[in-house]
């Protein structure tokens, strides 16, 4: 929430909010360059349950990472995780998943950058980049590891949920000039 909280305040303060509607997505960048303007309500709450991903492994917090899914349409809700072959379909399968998680890592942090919202009506696209900060229980080395994010998410009754949510990890990769 901290995170969150600073990132509004630095982004008013420097313009670096950006622009976001449905042709232009909203980027969080630390330029000078883009746009001053404030971010809308559901912007705002799109960053914020994204961000309650990492604040959910972070405080341990199985239903937190639970509430984060849309349970209208719960059994063909889909998250592809970095480390698996196969979709995980229906919120009922996250809890061991998460839960094996909870179980194994000690996590520190995970900080966002790079967030991309393309939002059209009460259904978002968001891309974004988080940097996993954690150890291995019994507590261990911290190890960092940097993953990318691609959510679909809808609007019900006020509250953005997750649909989809895809993760992949992260290398270090400098693209062709072509696909800057």
């Amino acid at each position: 929430m901290r995170t969150l909280q600073l990132s509004i305040v630095l982004g008013l303060l420097t313009g670096a909010l950006g622009c976001g509607n449905a042709s232009e997505p909203y980027r969080d960048t630390k330029t000078t360059q883009s746009i001053a303007r404030l971010a809308t309500a559901d912007e705002l709450a799109i960053r914020q349950a994204i961000e309650d991903y990492a604040n959910g492994f972070i405080q341990e917090d199985m239903q937190m990472l639970l509430g984060l899914w849309d349970t209208v349409n719960s059994n063909s809700v889909t998250y592809v995780a970095a480390e698996l072959d196969q979709p995980i379909v229906g919120v009922t399968n996250l809890d061991p998943y998460y839960q094996s998680f909870l179980d194994t890592l000690i996590i520190k942090s995970g900080n966002i950058s790079n967030l991309q919202i393309f939002q059209t009506g009460d259904t978002a696209y968001a891309f974004c980049n988080y940097t996993w900060v954690y150890e291995n229980r019994p507590a261990s080395a911290e190890l960092v590891q940097p993953t990318r994010a691609t959510f679909v998410l809808v609007k019900r009754n006020g509250h953005w949920l997750y649909q989809h949510f895809h993760e992949s990890i992260s290398f270090e990769y400098e693209p062709p000039t072509s696909l800057k």
